[in-house]
C-alpha cells in the first residue's frame, strides 16, 4: 500500500503544478486585459466616430429634405439630378453609422426603418407599390408612418422614387409620388435627428456604465458599450462579403444577380463598401486610443500592423472599381472576387484581434439577414 502510494505522489505533484502553471496563465491573461483601457477607448469612439457620424447623418437628411421640396415645386432634370445627389449624400452618411447596431439607432426599429435591405421578397417594392395605389388626397403624416411598413419609411423605398427611368414624368408637383418623396425624406430627418438627439442625451450615461452584462463578479470584464463596438467593427465584414458582394456575384461572371445589390438603382453599391470599411477602420485605428492601441497593450503591435495593411489593401483594391456594382459585375469579377478574398482575410485578423483582447462578441446581431 505505501508503495502504490509513493509511486502515485510524482504524478499527483506534476499534476498540481501543471494546475498551477495553467491557473497562473490565466492569471496572467486577464491581468494583460485589465492593461486595454477600455473606457478611454469608449470615450473616444463616442467623441470622434459615433456623435459626427450622426450630425453627418443628420445634416445631410436636412438637405435631402429641401432638394425633395425643391424638386416637387420645380419638377425638371436640374432639380431631380439635385435631389439624387442629396439621396447620395444621405445614403452615403448612413453608411458610415450603419455598422452601429445598438443605442438609439435601435430605437422604435429606426435602424430597419432607415434602411430596410436586404429585402428578398421585394417587399418594399410591393408595399411601395400598394402606397402609391392609395386615394389621390392619402396624407402622408406622422400617424401614416406610425402604421405603415419599414419598408417604405426610408433610403430604399426614396431610392426607387427618386431613380426610376421615369421619375421626372411621375414627380410632378403635387401628385403621389412627389407628395410620398417629400414625405419619406422629411421622416428620415426626423429618425436622424432623434437618434442624434438621443446619443447627445444618453452617451455621458452610457460611458459611465460599467455593467458587462453577466452576473458573475469579474473585475478584468469588459464594458458592455465595448462589446457593442466591437461587434461593430467586426460583424458588418462578414456581412459585406456575403450579402453585399458574393450575394449579386451570383455564381460566376456569366450569370450574376446585380438587383441584389444594395442601392443598385442609385449604382451606389461599391461607394456604400468603401463607406462601411471607412467607418469600420475609424474604429480600429482611433486617435489615440483606438483597437490599435489596444492591441499594443496587449503585446500584439504585429496583428495591428496586420490588420491596418489589410483595411488599406482593400481600399486600394476598391477605389479604382468606382461606385456600381452593376458595372463591376461586368468588367471587373476577378477584382471583385478578389475583394471577397480580402475581406475574408480581414475577417479573421479582427477575429484573431478579439482573442488578443480576450473579448466575447457571443450572439451575432447580423445572423439570419
Amino acid at each position: 500500500m505505501k508503495q502504490q502510494s509513493s509511486g502515485s505522489l510524482l504524478p499527483t505533484l506534476l499534476g498540481a503544478s501543471a494546475l498551477f502553471i495553467l491557473a497562473g496563465l490565466l492569471h496572467t491573461n486577464r491581468a494583460s486585459a485589465q492593461e486595454a483601457d477600455w473606457q478611454a477607448y469608449n470615450r473616444e469612439a463616442y467623441a470622434t466616430d459615433i456623435l459626427p457620424a450622426y450630425a453627418r447623418f443628420a445634416e445631410r437628411t436636412r438637405g435631402l429634405v429641401e432638394a425633395t421640396r425643391a424638386l416637387c415645386n420645380t419638377t425638371d432634370s436640374a432639380h431631380l439630378e439635385q435631389a439624387r445627389d442629396a439621396f447620395r449624400q444621405s445614403l452615403n452618411a448612413w453608411q458610415g453609422v450603419s455598422h452601429l447596431q445598438f443605442g438609439p439607432a435601435t430605437y422604435l426599429m429606426r435602424n430597419f426603418s432607415i434602411e430596410f435591405w436586404p429585402d428578398r421578397k421585394s417587399i418594399g417594392r410591393k408595399q411601395l407599390q400598394a402606397v402609391l395605389a392609395m386615394p389621390a388626397d392619402t396624407a402622408f403624416d406622422d400617424e401614416f408612418f406610425h402604421h405603415a411598413s419599414v419598408s417604405i419609411k426610408g433610403l430604399p423605398a426614396l431610392e426607387q422614387l427618386l431613380f426610376e427611368a421615369d421619375a421626372l414624368t411621375r414627380l410632378n408637383g403635387q401628385g403621389v409620388h412627389c407628395r410620398l418623396t417629400q414625405a419619406i425624406a422629411a421622416n428620415l430627418a426626423v429618425m436622424a435627428d432623434g437618434i442624434h438627439r438621443d446619443w447627445q442625451h444618453e452617451g455621458e450615461t452610457r460611458l459611465s456604465d460599467t455593467d458587462t452584462g453577466s452576473d458573475e463578479e469579474d473585475t478584468s470584464a469588459i464594458p458592455a458599450f465595448s462589446i457593442d463596438l466591437m461587434k461593430s467593427l467586426v460583424e458588418p465584414i462578414e456581412a459585406i462579403r456575403d450579402t453585399k458582394l458574393l450575394a449579386p456575384m451570383g455564381k460566376g461572371p456569366d450569370i450574376t444577380y446585380p438587383h441584389r445589390a444594395e442601392s443598385w438603382r442609385s449604382e451606389q453599391s461599391l461607394a456604400n463598401i468603401r463607406a462601411n470599411l471607412h467607418a469600420a477602420y475609424a474604429l480600429f485605428k482611433g486617435e489615440k486610443a483606438g483597437v490599435e492601441q489596444l492591441l499594443q497593450q496587449q503585446d500584439a503591435g504585429d496583428l495591428a500592423e496586420k490588420i491596418d495593411r489589410q483595411f488599406r489593401q482593400l481600399d486600394d483594391q476598391l477605389e479604382p472599381l468606382g461606385d456600381s456594382l452593376t458595372q463591376a459585375l461586368k468588367s471587373n469579377y476577378t477584382e471583385l472576387a478578389a475583394v471577397t478574398d480580402s475581406l475574408k482575410a480581414l475577417d479573421q485578423l479582427l477575429g484573431q484581434a478579439m482573442q488578443s483582447l480576450n473579448v466575447q462578441l457571443g450572439f451575432n446581431s447580423r445572423d439570419g439577414d
